[in-house]
């Protein structure tokens, strides 16, 4: 259906769009420095009609004067008559026809001829100069009959059937097909009705191709550490909030975030639902084996606590921090029924679950705020892992948060610091739920925070390709 555009001036400088037949809201336009009013005006009627590659109707008001015009795709503007109804009159029935009177005999021999039925034989098609010609049939020795033959129910098809791959449709891209939600072109597509796409570079189609690598495939037992041999750095509500986005596009009960922090820590006080009372890793591995192969997954959800993001959580030993062995199997058992881990570390990079984490994750999150003390706690960091795993390093992303006593000023060479040791960098904003040590809940986030967790989420799984095994 084409669409029609009411435009209204309202003064000198400002006017109102508004589609016709649909409750949505305006869109006011305004004269600027540079541009006169109907340059505004006609600058939006042209990208509306170019993106949507229509002829688009406008009616044009200007106090009690109106004209109704039509926009063309390459800016051009024609008066545009108005159509009349089809006016509705009811042909008159012709009178039948007189029967003839077959009653009288023929008075000579009847001879019925036929002329012979001549096939055209359809014109040959020129392929292209780089396309191959197609074989043509060997010519069959008898004349073969036109009468096309077909199969019974019952017979056994023979015939090859590779021309039904022709049939198949070519797949959908969604994430640069649908119609944009996030800006202008959201707000035009949301007024009036339209299917603009968003632009290669928008925020908008850089998030589609975040949340598409998110989905994607993983590794085998795939690990995200986030660790920081600082305390107070943020790790755990990172891990919680970053395992929520990664649960959002790749589903319920696919992705769990793991408590290996010190006994005592903050874990069970910041995830939106918190665990029961015996719920956690120890009850876990004391209840199912490493080696189990027939585990019911009502059996494991006793241990494991959903989030409202899908997500599952489960904490560490209440009673003794995980030894090496412990938190090995807990990783094992784990990565059997979900697809991916997140761990939140503890502040000593010489407890047996932080050196397990180092030696098994495919990558590492380490939290930065914009303080000296956390750079250099950052690059002690990185230090303990490249004494376990050196490859690491090059799977390695660090995340600058912003929070309540930070340095604005010391951001630039933080940042610089890390980025000449070629490792990624991400920019988390200011988030009052991280800060105020309330519990995480992704959907309660800032919006602005929800997007760089998805980043951030991507930047981290990406790196998964360049792990060694």
């Amino acid at each position: 259906m084409t669409p029609t555009i009411d435009v209204e001036i309202t003064s000198e400088t400002t006017a109102r769009a508004i589609l016709a037949s649909a409750e949505v809201d305006p869109v006011d336009l305004q004269a600027t420095e540079t541009e006169t009013l109907e340059a505004v005006v006609h600058r939006f009627l042209h990208s509306v009609a170019k993106d949507q590659n229509v002829d688009l109707q406008v009616v044009y008001r200007k106090g009690e004067n109106s004209r109704h015009l039509t926009v063309l795709p390459n800016g051009k503007v024609e008066p545009r008559t108005l159509s009349t109804p089809i006016p509705t009159t009811v042909p008159t029935a012709p009178p039948p026809a007189r029967a003839e009177d077959s009653s009288a005999p023929p008075t000579g021999p009847v001879v019925v001829a036929a002329e012979p039925i001549t096939y055209e034989t359809q014109s040959e098609v020129v392929p292209h100069p780089q396309t191959p010609a197609p074989s043509r049939p060997q010519a069959h020795s008898q004349t073969r009959s036109r009468t096309p033959q077909y199969q019974g129910a019952d017979e056994a098809v023979t015939g090859p059937l590779e021309a039904l791959a022709d049939l198949v449709a070519a797949p959908a891209s969604p994430v640069a097909s649908d119609p944009a939600r996030l800006g202008l072109r959201g707000r035009l597509n949301a007024a009036l009705g339209l299917k603009l796409v968003p632009k290669e570079a928008s925020l908008e189609m850089r998030l589609r191709y975040a949340q598409t690598i998110i989905a994607g495939p993983l590794p085998d037992r795939a690990l995200i550490g986030v660790m920081q041999v600082k305390g107070g750095v943020g790790k755990t509500p990172l891990s919680i909030a970053l395992t929520d986005s990664i649960a959002t596009y790749r589903g319920s009960r696919r992705v769990v975030c793991a408590d290996l922090g010190e006994v005592g820590g903050s874990f069970p006080d910041r995830v939106a639902v918190p665990p029961a009372h015996g719920s956690d890793a120890l009850g876990l591995l004391a209840e199912i084996s490493p080696a189990a192969t027939d585990v019911r997954p009502t059996t494991l959800r006793q241990y494991l606590t959903q989030q409202p993001s899908g997500a599952d959580v489960v904490i560490g030993g209440a009673a003794a921090p995980l030894r090496y062995d412990q938190a090995q199997a807990l990783g094992m058992i784990l990565s059997q029924h979900r697809d991916l881990i997140v761990a939140d570390t503890g502040n000593s990079s010489l407890a047996d679950s932080w050196q397990w984490v180092a030696g098994a994750a495919h990558v590492a999150v380490i939290p930065v705020p914009i303080r000296t003390d956390a750079a250099i706690g950052a690059q002690r960091t990185l230090k303990a892992l490249a004494a376990v795993r050196p490859n690491l390093l090059s799977r390695t992303v660090i995340v600058i948060t912003d929070g309540p006593g930070d340095i604005p000023e010391d951001e630039h060479d933080i940042v610089e610091r890390f980025s000449n040791l070629a490792v990624p960098v991400c920019r988390m904003p200011y988030e009052p739920l991280f800060a105020g040590g309330k519990r995480i809940a992704l959907s309660q986030l800032r919006r602005q925070t929800q997007d760089a967790l998805t980043v951030l989420a991507s930047t981290a799984i990406g790196l998964m390709d360049r792990a060694a095994g």
